[in-house]
């Protein structure tokens, strides 16, 4: 059957975050925070929901490497991958499912955020970029760490 080939896109945000540097990642059984950037009790955060997720390499140095550098790939920056193959593969290791129908991966978004040293690639259903204070990030850490306990 004919595959469509994947198509990277670079997403628009509000604000021109500096995703060259530093990033940190929260991540849930459900959702996936990737906190970029804070001012005073403020964190500029994307959120993605649904999220499966892979982190760490390849760096900026290596990104060349990656397979979907020749669709388009760039360097520091949030972009979007059309016909994502890795969506592909998480539809077909789910067959195995008794439950299993490929319109469950209808609509799941493929994002890759790449910075100096890593590579954030998330699999959702949407992301929101927004703002939390400080205590909401604690808050959130200490909602998942109250989860450990049961």
């Amino acid at each position: 059957m004919f595959k469509p080939k994947p198509k990277v896109v670079e997403i628009g945000l509000s604000k021109n975050y500096a995703f060259m540097y530093e990033n940190f990642v929260i991540a849930t059984q459900h959702d996936t925070y990737l906190l970029l950037e804070k001012h005073d009790n403020v964190i500029d955060v994307l959120h993605f929901d649904s999220a499966n997720i892979k982190y760490g390499s390849p760096n900026d140095e290596a990104s060349g490497g990656h397979p979907l550098c020749k669709f388009g790939l760039g360097f520091y920056g949030l972009f979007e991958v059309d016909n994502s193959p890795w969506i592909r593969e998480q539809m077909i290791a789910n067959r195995v499912h008794p439950r299993h129908s490929d319109s469950m991966f209808d609509g799941r978004r493929h994002y890759i955020a790449c910075f100096k040293d890593v590579m954030l690639e998330v699999s959702c259903r949407s992301f929101e970029e927004k703002q939390m204070s400080v205590s909401d990030v604690e808050a959130l850490t200490k909602r998942q760490l109250d989860l450990l306990a049961k």
